[in-house]
């Protein structure tokens, strides 16, 4: 199993002499663990990597004991919560600086940290950390090409999986059946699954009682974990035949995507990209009716470090992936939005979901 302790250190732009992640427990558990260990299988409430310069040690209770072994981290097993923390006091004695993840440590996380280390100074090294996740090794982009194969694959079947008068949350538990059965480990997310005007709402949950009719929009947002790398892929559909309003919201959507996709590569802002997809929205009769960013990154969580976006104007470098998701909305209407993940590359990007495009009928 790859740790990542040299990657996270060679990002290090504050001196720590270790690094110290802890979970608490669902939901709130802090993806760089994940991400530094390496571990696949498992829950790790309640669990503790400590990162050094060479080498990364991880602190477990007996209920990941298993997981932690097969996967060949270095791990001492504790039998409760004070053996917890008397086992994190004897490693933390030798650092006088210790780099924490404060963006996802809990507070009573951070209180056992800081008793543990004895008077140490604490060090917010989350920037770093999320800096080190932008570039994917060659060992996540495998995992990564997985899950979007997986998620690509659910989404072509679409037409032959979707019919009218089927609930949203039945079309959504149908997307999960398929992608567990093509081999995800898990969903990337709760598949979003929207039905004429509620696909205008980006954010929106799938309600077990409306039904596809005739005539709506049907927008599928989902995606697949695989090892823990996940994908996001969304496309638009229309119940049965679509009317020209339709269609033109969905060829200027798609459009935008094609201008942001042409537009990366290594060393662009995000801003530029964010601005090539916004251009063709704005230029159109949807005007203002593209209300998010472009993009944002994938990885271990689906909101991994990195933006496509005017809001924060990151530079997109090589070995990144991140989605391209422009789309429009009209409240009491419905929405279109074709997303795809990318991965960046020296001479442009390369998508990594394939599913058509064009406007289909289910």
């Amino acid at each position: 199993m790859v740790t990542r302790e040299k990657t996270i250190f060679s990002s290090m732009r504050k001196e720590v002499d270790a690094v110290v992640l802890m979970n608490a427990v669902e939901p709130s558990m802090d993806s760089c663990f994940f991400y530094a260990t390496g571990l696949v299988t498992g829950l790790f409430e309640g669990c503790v990597a400590i990162l050094e310069p060479r080498r990364t040690e991880v602190l477990t209770s007996e209920l990941e004991a298993l997981s932690a072994s097969e996967a060949g981290v270095k791990t001492t097993v504790f039998e409760n919560g004070q053996e917890s923390m008397r086992l994190m006091a004897k490693k933390l004695s030798r650092f006088s600086k210790i780099g924490i993840n404060a963006r996802e440590l809990t507070v009573a996380n951070h209180r056992k940290i800081r008793k543990a280390s004895k008077g140490a100074k604490l060090i917010d090294v989350s920037q770093d950390l999320y800096r080190a996740r932008m570039i994917k090794q060659p060992d996540e982009l495998a995992r990564i090409r997985k899950a979007c194969a997986i998620a690509s694959k659910t989404c072509v079947a679409i037409p032959e999986m979707v019919n009218e008068g089927m609930t949203e949350t039945e079309v959504a538990a149908e997307l999960n059946y398929r992608m567990m059965r093509l081999g995800a480990n898990a969903t990337a997310f709760d598949s979003n699954v929207a039905f004429g005007a509620k696909s205008a709402e980006p954010h929106y949950f799938p309600s077990p009682t409306r039904r596809l009719k005739k005539g709506q929009f049907a927008l599928f947002d989902f995606g697949a974990s695989y090892k823990r790398y996940v994908s996001d892929i969304t496309r638009t559909f229309i119940c049965h035949s679509s009317t020209k309003r339709q269609r033109e919201m969905h060829e200027t959507v798609l459009r935008a995507q094609e201008a942001a996709i042409d537009s990366i590569v290594d060393g662009v802002s995000g801003a530029t990209v964010d601005d090539a997809a916004r251009k063709v929205i704005d230029s159109s009769e949807f005007r203002g009716l593209f209300i998010h960013s472009t993009g944002h990154g994938i990885g271990i969580s689906v909101h991994d470090p990195g933006s496509i976006s005017s809001a924060n104007d990151m530079t997109l470098l090589e070995g990144m992936v991140l989605t391209v998701e422009p789309g429009v909305y009209i409240k009491g209407y419905g929405g279109v939005r074709i997303e795809d993940d990318v991965l960046v590359t020296k001479s442009g990007c390369r998508v990594l979901t394939s599913c058509p495009k064009e406007l289909r009928s289910i």
